[in-house]
């Protein structure tokens, strides 16, 4: 499900083993085979395109919800106003045509 990096540094011998999904390998395999010989910088790069992906979808998901949420109180207070409505229409139309 997730494959192991390691990266190491020389002078002072770092380690780091960071786990990433397989789909985020996946999507950024044309930025280590072309783009980025060092595996430093392609988790970095990973990294920070899963974050961004992974907040503008939550975003998106909220948002959705959020409109969901509303899509109720909305139609209750147009449904309370509608006749708020039918008085301004009637009120304007009695006004254009001088009545």
């Amino acid at each position: 499900m997730s494959e192991v990096l390691t990266l190491r540094m020389n002078k002072n011998i770092r380690e780091v083993i960071v786990k990433i999904p397989k789909r985020m390998l996946n999507e950024n395999e044309h930025t280590v085979v072309h783009q980025e010989p060092d595996r430093g910088d392609f988790v970095y790069i990973s990294t920070k395109r899963y974050v961004t992906d992974y907040e503008s979808e939550t975003i998106r998901e909220a948002m959705m919800t959020g409109y969901v949420e509303m899509s109720q109180i909305n139609l209750n207070i147009s449904a309370e106003c509608l006749h708020v409505e039918y008085e301004a229409q009637h009120t304007v139309e009695r006004l254009v045509s001088g009545g």
